[in-house]
């Protein structure tokens, strides 16, 4: 995908509070969810729409981590037909769509160093959220 990044704003209104795992989210990436959703609401920016998101998110890693299980398993590389003749593992796509959406929603969602030194992404004024401030109250 080309053309100009979206421009981030903050949007009044965030959740205050932690919602419930959706159903649909997979044991495996339950904590993996609960983090973001818990880091996003300390920093005031989960709002109701963020949540599929998030939701897209967790479930690309998942997609990942079952497309490597599967790649460790069976190969890059898989006999097909009758003839075994060798092809692309299908877990690899996989892979590598898991992994571009991943990267693509963490800079949405403010989950990577830079998106995270983004002033919109940061805790509102007079809310410090390092360690040294914390340290001193």
């Amino acid at each position: 995908m080309k053309g100009r990044k979206a421009e981030l704003r903050v949007i009044e209104g965030g959740l205050d509070h932690v919602p419930d795992v959706p159903a649909h989210i997979p044991a495996a990436v339950v904590e993996e969810w609960r983090g973001i959703i818990i880091e996003l609401t300390e920093r005031k920016v989960l709002t109701d729409a963020m949540r599929g998101s998030v939701d897209a998110y967790v479930m690309a890693l998942h997609n990942a981590r079952e497309a490597q299980k599967a790649i460790e398993t069976h190969g890059l590389l898989v006999a097909s037909g009758k003839d075994g003749v060798l092809k692309q593992n299908p877990a690899v796509s996989l892979l590598g769509k898991a992994t571009q959406t991943i990267m693509r929603l963490a800079v949405e969602l403010g989950l990577t160093p830079v998106a995270r030194s983004k002033a919109v992404f940061r805790p509102p004024a007079g809310e410090e959220d390092d360690l040294f401030s914390k340290l001193l109250s």
